[in-house]
């Protein structure tokens, strides 16, 4: 079992302690979860005992001491993460590829939207054509993003911060 295996779990009774558990912060939040509720620090020991009343106000409790600390975990996991994208841009300086990819998925969006429009689709491949997509728009969505130098993790840096 891993951390993200039991994130769900937690993030319904403390919400950050969760979304933290999923991620690169898995283990030392998981460690921090496995002491306040006097288990081993494992996915395994704390999923036996995370729906326990007891361990319900003890997760809480944690969140609620452990609050800036927990803040603190988020906000480097984030400025990592938005160091991860930066040094993506500039290793691919100089690269026409991330460009190419862009190009490849607006031309790919462009005839998508016009068969979406245009084109009978059977009725059996209907929903998988949505879906495709509705995935391909995300990805373009990406690459547009990439260029702009939005993302997800600056947006919730910015949110984090307070700004």
């Amino acid at each position: 079992m891993k951390w993200s295996d039991i994130a769900d779990k937690v993030a319904q009774i403390a919400p950050l302690a969760g979304t933290l558990l999923g991620g690169p912060a898995g283990a030392a939040v998981g460690s921090l979860i496995g002491k306040a509720l006097g288990v081993d620090p494992t996915p395994d020991a704390i999923s036996q005992v995370i729906m326990n009343p007891d361990s319900v106000l003890k997760l809480k409790e944690l969140e609620s001491t452990e609050r800036q600390h927990l803040l603190s975990m988020q906000l480097q996991t984030l400025q990592a993460e938005l160091g991860d994208v930066q040094n993506a841009r500039q290793n691919n300086k100089e690269s026409v590829m991330p460009s190419i990819i862009c190009m490849s998925l607006t031309v790919m969006v462009a005839a998508g939207a016009w068969m979406l429009f245009n084109q009978s689709i059977p009725e059996e491949n209907r929903e998988f054509a949505y879906i495709l997509y509705g995935a391909l728009v995300a990805k373009w969505g990406d690459s547009i993003a990439y260029f702009v130098g939005t993302t997800r993790s600056s947006a919730e840096k910015t949110k984090l911060l307070g700004k």
